[in-house]
């Protein structure tokens, strides 16, 4: 069951997916109700989307699913108006794959329970961007829509992708993105983190 605490379209959505309290109250409710797999949809509009991934996995969530929609906005300019009935919806698509990119790695990082990675694929490479920066499986929304066969092909060139950095399993290469190391000035105001 993904169990989706993030829509931004539904009025209040936004402010109960982004409590890491309420997340977790939600996901341990849904967790006694049922014994399928729980896959928690948290929002990208949070500051530290590692403290929302750990208060779902606290709660009980199988996986984490990352990311739902970012907050976005249409205006008519000519009526002065939004575009949206409700002014405020939900951005999708490649504009927001850098976003969840970076969701995935830091949330990868945070919790131990599996990462279903989304936002902006549409190719094999993207899915390989979002396998190496820690997802352990992806799913495909928006390209659905303009490219009906883009799971096919994705499936397709899997196996050739995997073999390009000598893995036969997609587990081979789920979390194997290798950050650089911070540069630390050598100025004594200067910090470096970790």
């Amino acid at each position: 069951i993904e169990l989706n605490i993030s829509c931004p379209n539904v009025a209040g959505g936004v402010d109960f997916g982004t409590d890491p309290a309420m997340c977790e109250r939600v996901v341990a409710g849904a967790r006694k109700a049922t014994a399928l797999p729980i896959l928690a949809k948290l929002t990208p509009n949070v500051t530290r989307i590692d403290v929302m991934a750990r208060a779902a996995e606290a709660g009980g969530a199988d996986a984490i699913s990352l990311i739902n929609t970012l907050l976005g906005m249409a205006v008519d300019w000519r009526r002065q108006r939004p575009r949206l009935g409700q002014g405020l919806g939900g951005l999708s698509g490649p504009a927001i794959k850098p976003v969840a990119l970076r969701m995935v790695y830091q949330a990868a990082q945070a919790v131990r329970v599996p990462i279903m990675g989304m936002g902006g694929i549409a190719s094999i490479d993207d899915v390989m961007e979002f396998l190496v920066a820690g997802a352990t499986a992806v799913q495909v929304g928006t390209a659905n829509f303009y490219r009906p066969t883009v799971c096919m092909e994705i499936l397709d060139a899997l196996p050739g992708a995997l073999a390009q950095l000598g893995a036969r399993r997609v587990a081979d290469v789920v979390g194997t993105l290798r950050m650089p190391q911070p540069v630390c000035e050598s100025s004594p105001a200067a910090s470096c983190p970790g």
